[in-house]
């Protein structure tokens, strides 16, 4: 049986998911006002989408997200040929903007600073009183979905800079932050219980090879909802 939240969010009814969401391209090293102007565009579409879902969940419609992003609906269709396209495009804008607000970080900032994005977001919390059951269904990682690609791209990078594996286990970790959401002290606590369990990664050893070696050291506990 399908997941409705998957089948919505994760992955676009289009037959061509890159043509319905995929950003601008432009060739590398050129700048135009009109690529500029496509990128703000797409910028103030998400913000809109993203608020149009603080208000309506993912049931949400192409005019509504036209009217939060201050757009014509003619230029929202320009960008997304589907309401389940901009769901899409907006699971990724989120993570995209998670991961990058911790790159350069030590790993526990990181880590501490990703849980309690995760933990205040407001799109989480309006998932959380419109549609739990889908929010549930979001926290489950899905390699297959790109908005999981993209996170677990961004812990392995993390990781590796650190020398430890474990990204499914930090996975985890912060997926559970989207259904029991912390503050500062429990998610710092966490963080000190999570790095110890996590496995050094061997000098050429790929992130997959790490989290399938068993920790010398304990595993984290999970924490109570």
């Amino acid at each position: 049986m399908s997941d409705p939240l998957v089948d919505t969010v994760f992955r676009p009814t289009t037959a061509s998911p890159a043509l319905a969401s995929a950003a601008p391209v432009r060739v590398t090293g050129t700048r135009t006002r009109a690529g500029n102007a496509m990128s703000r565009t797409r910028t103030a579409l998400m913000a809109g989408a993203a608020r149009a879902v603080e208000t309506s969940g993912t049931k949400i419609a192409m005019a509504q997200v036209a009217v939060s992003a201050g757009v014509a609906k003619a230029t929202l269709y320009n960008h997304f040929r589907t309401r389940e396209a901009v769901l899409n495009a907006l699971v990724v804008d989120q993570v995209d903007t998670l991961v990058r607000a911790q790159a350069g970080k030590p790993l526990d900032a990181a880590l501490t600073d990703a849980a309690l994005a995760i933990s205040s977001n407001p799109v989480r919390a309006a998932l959380a009183r419109l549609e739990p059951a889908a929010l549930a269904s979001l926290a489950r990682i899905d390699d297959a979905a790109a908005g999981w690609r993209c996170a677990r791209v961004g812990v392995d990078i993390a990781l590796e800079q650190a020398g430890l594996g474990g990204s499914t286990t930090v996975l985890r970790w912060l997926a559970s932050f989207l259904v029991s959401p912390a503050d500062a002290s429990a998610v710092t606590a966490d963080v000190a219980v999570l790095l110890a369990g996590l496995p050094g990664r061997r000098s050429g050893e790929s992130a997959a090879d790490a989290d399938a070696r068993p920790a010398v050291r304990p595993r984290p506990t999970p924490r109570s909802a």
